[in-house]
Formats: C-alpha cells, sequence, structure tokens
C-alpha cells in the first residue's frame, strides 16, 4: 500500500529525505528544501499535488524536458494529511496535519 504509513514529524516538521521537509503546521501547502529553501502553495485547507525532481518543486503540468518518475518524489497535500511516496527508494507514508 502506497502512502499508509503514518510518520511523525518533529517540529512540525516531517522528514521525506535530508534535501525535503513537509511543514505540517503551516496555514498553506509548504515544503522546506535543503539550505533552508522554502517551497509555498495554496491555503492548506485546499488539495495541491508537486512533483520533487532535481532539487526543484514542479506542478504536475509543467515538468521539465527529461523528467523521469524513478528519480522524483510526489507530495499530496490534503485535507488532513500530507502524503508522500519517493519513487527513488520505492517507500512513502503521510504525515498529519497539525
Amino acid at each position: 500500500m502506497i502512502g499508509t504509513d503514518e510518520l511523525l514529524a518533529k517540529g512540525g516538521l516531517g522528514i521525506v529525505d535530508e534535501n525535503l521537509y513537509v511543514d505540517v503546521r503551516s496555514a498553506k501547502n509548504e515544503l522546506v528544501l535543503r539550505k533552508g529553501d522554502k517551497w509555498s502553495g495554496r491555503s492548506a485547507h485546499s488539495a495541491e499535488l508537486v512533483i520533487f525532481f532535481e532539487g526543484k518543486v514542479w506542478l504536475p503540468g509543467d515538468l521539465p524536458d527529461g523528467f523521469d518518475l524513478a528519480e522524483a518524489v510526489v507530495i499530496s497535500f490534503e485535507r488532513d494529511r500530507i502524503r508522500f511516496f519517493d519513487f527513488r527508494k520505492g517507500s512513502g507514508g503521510y504525515y498529519r496535519r497539525r
């Protein structure tokens, strides 16, 4: 099952990998990237799907040439949880929003 393992966030951040974290307390759909860079999307009350590929966050309709799903992480912001699946590792889970 994809995204059925509940993980616990620490300090409001849930780790996806060493370069990507989800912010479970933000008023927006938000990711924290390496070096503290942030990506913000819609309101946390709005569903949103993004893809992390080559160190950047992409919207599904705006993927770069050479996109390879096997090298990407898919993040689904939902009403009460944030799910992710890392195709590079073949694993994923979800964090509850706080």
